[in-house]
């Protein structure tokens, strides 16, 4: 039930993204996360907001959901899926990070597909080992 609850609000929040004529969810990272988060406080559910920046070496924001302790939401991930070009912030882009292990392939397959993935044994500290600064933080 938790799971079919996150499924549809993730649709719902896409759905009117969509219909705002958004092309592109790069950078709206808070924007999905605050909403999905409010949408999930609503139904009864304990959610975190997360940055990468408070958990990682990178000098960088991007937020994510933890709910109920068992899912990770990231709507946004897609932004970090191998491009033409330098990646800036990062060492790698963060997916191809990820594309290193067959969990990590798991856990990518997922939040590209359906932008979340029920939590597992170490996918939150492989999620977080994606994001690999290039500027160090201060």
């Amino acid at each position: 039930m938790e799971e079919e609850i996150i499924r549809i609000t993730i649709d719902e929040n896409i759905s009117r993204m969509k219909v705002s004529n958004v092309e592109s969810f790069d950078g709206l990272c808070y924007f999905f996360s605050n909403n999905v988060m409010c949408d999930l406080l609503e139904q009864g559910f304990n959610v975190l907001m997360l940055n990468i920046r408070d958990y990682t070496d990178v000098n960088y924001d991007h937020y994510f959901l933890v709910a109920n302790h068992e899912y990770l939401i990231d709507l946004t991930y897609s932004q970090f899926l191998p491009k033409e070009g330098k990646i800036r912030f990062f060492e790698d882009f963060p997916a191809n990070i990820l594309s290193k292990s067959q969990d990590g392939k798991i856990i990518l397959n997922e939040l590209i597909n359906n932008y979340y993935i029920k939590l597992k044994d170490n996918y939150l500290n492989l999620y977080l080992g994606s994001f690999k600064g290039l500027e160090k933080k201060r």
